[in-house]
């Protein structure tokens, strides 16, 4: 309706609006189009290629018990790198908040007081800059990594030697066994429709 007001129909017909909406460039777009009972929800693109309005919900799971340690939303228009940090964050709250209820039980006594030592993801989550971010954190990181080709390092030290550590760990012994289940829970971490 706001897109017919602007070219100057004041009531228009549904065939007027469908011939508008299809010589605008940018059909989806979120400053277009939003859901009348959820206003949060961004236009993405589903895995079979369809367009919704939905929700990005991430999980961080503990690998050895398999339990999920948080759960974050976020709008599905966001990137993965994007969005990680704020999951992981919850996780450490989270683990940190249980160890501390729990006043020293038998079961918690494996459980880092510190939060989260360990970050695991799919190749969609790499970026030097989250690399170095969650080094930084003290956090080891094994994220896949997605070939880019041979990458220049001008001015840019301490991310590159996040990211080859992170390569290093990925390629090593333990990387395997670690990064393999990981990716096949990558289809948890998807974007949900509204």
């Amino acid at each position: 309706m706001r897109l017919a007001k602007e070219s100057g129909i004041e009531t228009p017909t549904r065939e007027q609006l469908a011939k508008l909406d299809r010589r605008r460039p940018k059909k989806g777009s979120n400053d277009d189009w939003t859901h009348p009972h959820d206003p949060d929800a961004r236009i993405t693109k589903m895995k079979d290629g369809r367009t919704h309005l939905a929700h990005k919900a991430e999980h961080a799971v503990d690998m050895e018990t398999g339990a999920i340690v948080a759960v974050t939303l976020h709008g599905a228009d966001l990137g993965d790198t994007a969005t990680i940090p704020e999951t992981v964050a919850e996780a450490g709250e989270r683990i940190t908040s249980v160890v501390a209820d729990t006043h020293g039980e038998e079961a918690v006594k494996q459980v880092s007081t510190d939060g989260p030592r360990e970050v695991v993801t799919d190749k969609g989550y790499h970026s030097r800059a989250l690399v170095s971010e969650l080094t930084e954190w003290g956090l080891r990181t094994y994220c896949s990594e997605p070939n880019r080709g041979r990458q220049r390092w001008q001015r840019q030290q301490r991310e590159q030697q996040a990211v080859y550590a992170n390569r290093r760990r990925i390629r090593g012994e333990r990387g395997p066994q670690v990064v393999a289940p990981a990716r096949r829970k990558a289809g948890a971490m998807e974007s949900t429709p509204v």
